[in-house]
């Protein structure tokens, strides 16, 4: 029998979705009066349609709203047309395939940690063509708890057979998710945002690094020794 040394693990990459991986177009209020526009709906109705989506973003709030408005819709059908209307306005922040790509050919294991809903997670991943580009994905609603709580992160590096090493990354752009949740869980972290960057609030920790992007903050991890 032999006694081969043990293989280190490769680095892992835990990374935000929204305004680090991909961004939105438009103004997101836009979306109550193209509802009503595509529901032939008076265009005043949007003030209430935008009030009651506030009140209950789920395929049962629409529900409600299509009651309101007496739509022969049901509340999933409705809640189908949201999610294929906020994939549509996703799009790829330049540069991050081939940031990703990058990283995994230097042998980065990559999982995204994100708070939403999940199918509109995963149709933004899949509209922009993330899926394949990542190891896994852990969205907030499946996983039953939210960014900065330190187990949605345990649970994405769970799904990689993994468990978190003081070693490990986490890249996002919000300090209150990104940065409070990296530091909860004891990982180290690089915050998106502009240079140089704002000032942060007391009780937030200050990140490892600092990019003004997710390329750059690519280039900075390969650059790094491990």
């Amino acid at each position: 029998m032999f006694n081969y040394p043990p293989t280190p693990a490769s680095p892992l990459l835990l990374i935000d979705l929204d305004h680090t991986l991909v961004e939105r177009d438009g103004d997101p209020d836009a979306w109550a009066p193209a509802f009503c526009a595509a529901h032939d709906l008076p265009p005043e109705a949007a003030l209430v349609v935008r009030t009651l989506f506030q009140a209950d973003r789920s395929p049962t709030g629409l529900g409600r709203i299509g009651a309101r408005f007496r739509l022969p819709h049901s509340g999933a059908t409705l809640w189908e047309e949201h999610v294929t209307h906020e994939a549509g306005r996703t799009h790829l922040i330049p540069g991050v395939p081939e940031a990703l790509a990058a990283l995994r050919a230097a042998g980065w294991t990559i999982a995204v940690v994100t708070n939403g809903r999940a199918d509109i997670q995963r149709a933004k991943l899949a509209r922009t063509g993330l899926l394949p580009a990542v190891d896994a994905v852990c969205v907030s609603e499946e996983a039953g708890v939210r960014k900065p709580d330190p187990a949605i992160f345990h649970l994405a590096a769970a799904r990689l057979g993994r468990t978190l090493a003081p070693t490990d990354w986490m890249v996002g752009n919000n300090p209150a998710t990104d940065l409070c949740g990296a530091h909860a869980t004891g990982i180290r972290s690089i915050w998106i945002t502009p240079t140089p960057p704002p000032s942060l609030p007391p009780s937030h920790p200050t990140p490892t690094h600092t990019a003004p992007d997710t390329p750059t903050a690519a280039t900075l991890l390969l650059s790094l020794p491990r």
